[in-house]
């Protein structure tokens, strides 16, 4: 990651404008992708491309893409340009558009998807991408402390699935994670 550093470093300093997620949050999808060696990424939600920075260089160390969604252009470009800067252009394929639009379009095996965009459309995100993620796949969802509320329908979901374990992780601004069963 020392090579990322001074682009993460000055991305942390617009961290709230931008609503990015926290160093530790970086670490922890990090520490996922590598663990499970995963090879395709989805994450919803790019923003300026901080968690997409953290994702990517996990990736790169386990051979792996990443499809990332990005409703708002100038954001998307914003990303691209980062990515580019520490040379993470070339495993990113940056998408612009409606993410409920966008997840159909996605025709890879999924073994990691990161939801960072409109709560209250988590459960529709994750209904969409489910066919796509694979047995054994890993769902991670931010902000499921301090936005609880506006996913009500995501955490029913998450927790009563019979073919999802979920439990709470209280990271940063709180995190689901869930892990799809072959069942």
């Amino acid at each position: 990651m020392e090579k990322y550093e001074s682009v993460l470093k000055r991305l942390e300093k617009t961290a709230k404008h931008y609503t990015n997620i926290a160093p530790e949050n970086g670490q922890f999808l990090s520490i996922l992708i590598q663990s499970i060696k995963a090879q395709n990424v989805l994450e919803v939600g790019t923003s300026n491309g901080y968690s997409t920075i953290w994702i990517a260089a996990a990736l790169k160390e386990t051979g792996g893409k990443l499809i990332t969604l990005e409703f708002d252009p100038k954001r998307a470009e914003e990303a691209q340009a980062h990515l580019k800067e520490v040379g993470l252009d070339e495993i990113v394929d940056v998408r612009v558009g409606n993410a409920l639009d966008e997840i159909p379009k996605c025709d890879a095996t999924f073994d990691l998807v990161f939801l960072d965009a409109e709560k209250d459309e988590y459960r529709r995100y994750l209904e969409l991408a489910l066919p796509n993620i694979r047995s054994g796949g890993l769902i991670v969802a931010d902000d499921t402390v301090t936005m609880r509320a506006e996913m009500p329908d995501y955490v029913e979901f998450v927790f009563n699935t019979p073919t999802l374990h979920s439990v709470d992780i209280p990271l940063d601004d709180g995190v689901i994670l869930s892990y799809k069963t072959n069942m």
